[in-house]
């Protein structure tokens, strides 16, 4: 189980430079490897960065992404960074609570955990790349598959003199005496987590389908057993029937005069400055990192649409991309919009292989209508049609906006900083093909071409 969390937090602005003053001096004690981090066993990607806003008070947003259980996990993070984090939080307008105000007193060594849930969030939708595959796993079969290719280079003869079949049975016999995981059953095995990820939403629809099926079978009864009040009941549906097909055609005719007449910005500004710390901080390993926020569009159709729409791809995307692929793409390891603000501002976060400039490209090339269904109902968007046309397919426009609105993440870190999503996916199906004791040809030609 993979869980995706940020922790929300106004900051008071008396502590604002205080606060990026912490941040940075964590960075620089455990940059670039971040050892203590590495001791937290089911973490895959941490960020922190401050929000900027002129209409608000600054955030600090704490992105957490791991394996598992949510008390486990805060619990490892507080024994590496509890102190760091304790300065942290008592920069936010919460620590003036009097709730909260024992867990900032000098000395305090009371428990985070409680306030740390109080602020944390989850996704409003998110994407996970490699599924059902725990952090353990990926650097367990990393070390594998480096030791594999060694070991193919060493012994080279006695690996390419055979069949497909006899090199899959030698490497097994390599492996279990090299390896004493290897002869020990999966812990992890990808198909299970696969389809527990694809379907765990969904079943969130089980307990309103079976309202709906009672709620039906009672109009059932009633229009059997009492015909009078059946006679009301059909009344009242009739005139349900009636206002939701009056509302829907007046969303849709207000959602296209809302897109006719809504301001964006045809060539949103950017700053020089900050373009340059983007640049400064960006591909240095294989993977990069992107942290944004804007404002959603007011109105209460805009705010129904939006939630909707979020919802939609919330139990859309696991279902439809669990397989690692989003569209036609598969460079993103996490990624999750969030609603915040009472669902004035939406925050989006990515943790995705290669360039800026080419995971934007593959975006409007492979995504666009799922990026313009996302973000269409959010301030400065380029133009929407219906919902889902054009928006993200303006390329140009729609990666100007993508930048103006990014804030750059001072402290950034990868439990795997070399690996992409693709070279994950092949290191464990490697393992799982080797594991099995003999392949089909089909299987095997296919295993082959992993390594």
């Amino acid at each position: 189980m993979f869980t995706i969390l940020d922790v929300v937090l106004e900051v008071n602005p008396d502590s604002h430079d205080l606060l990026q003053k912490l941040i940075l001096d964590v960075v620089q004690k455990e940059s670039p490897d971040f050892p203590d981090l590495q001791k937290v066993p089911h973490l895959h990607f941490m960020s922190m960065q401050i929000f900027e806003d002129p209409h608000y008070d600054p955030l600090f947003i704490f992105e957490n992404n791991f394996d598992g259980d949510s008390e486990a996990y805060w619990a490892e993070v507080l024994k590496v960074l509890g102190s760091d984090l304790r300065q942290m939080f008592a920069c936010s307008k919460a620590a003036l609570d009097p709730k909260w105000a024992s867990l900032f007193k000098t000395g305090s060594k009371l428990s985070l955990i409680p306030f740390i849930k109080e602020f944390s969030v989850s996704p409003s939708a998110s994407h996970i790349g490699a599924v059902g595959i725990p952090v353990a796993r990926i650097k367990r079969d990393s070390a594998f598959f480096d030791e594999a290719q060694k070991e193919l280079g060493i012994a080279n003869g006695v690996y390419a003199s055979g069949s497909i079949s006899d090199l899959h049975q030698n490497l097994r016999q390599w492996a279990a005496g090299k390896f004493p995981w290897f002869s020990e059953p999966e812990t992890a095995p990808i198909g299970k987590g696969q389809q527990r990820y694809r379907f765990a939403n969904l079943k969130t629809l089980v307990p309103k389908a079976g309202v709906v099926l009672l709620v039906f079978a009672a109009l059932l009864v009633a229009a059997v057993f009492m015909p009078r009040l059946s006679q009301i009941i059909g009344i009242a549906a009739v005139t349900l029937l009636v206002v939701g097909i009056a509302f829907a055609w007046w969303s849709v005719a207000t959602l296209r005069s809302l897109e006719n007449t809504d301001y964006n910005q045809a060539k949103p500004a950017l700053d020089p400055e900050q373009l340059a710390d983007f640049a400064r901080f960006e591909d240095q390993i294989v993977q990069n990192h992107l942290a944004s926020m804007v404002l959603v569009k007011p109105g209460t159709l805009r705010s129904m649409i939006i939630h909707a729409a979020l919802y939609a791809l919330k139990l859309y995307v696991p279902f439809a991309n669990y397989d690692g692929y989003l569209g036609a793409m598969r460079t993103i390891h996490f990624a999750h919009w969030t609603l915040i603000g009472n669902g004035g501002r939406l925050l989006f976060f990515s943790n995705f292989d290669g360039s800026w400039q080419s995971y934007l490209d593959d975006f409007v090339d492979k995504a666009a209508a799922g990026l313009t269904l996302a973000w269409g109902n959010c301030v400065g968007f380029p133009e929407t049609k219906w919902l889902v046309k054009d928006g993200a397919a303006h390329g140009t426009q729609f990666k100007a906006w993508a930048r103006q609105s990014q804030t750059l993440s001072p402290m950034w870190y990868s439990a795997y900083r070399t690996l992409t999503v693709n070279q994950i996916i092949r290191n464990a199906a490697i393992v799982d093909g080797l594991r099995k004791a003999a392949l089909t040809s089909e299987e095997a030609n296919k295993w082959a071409t992993l390594l």
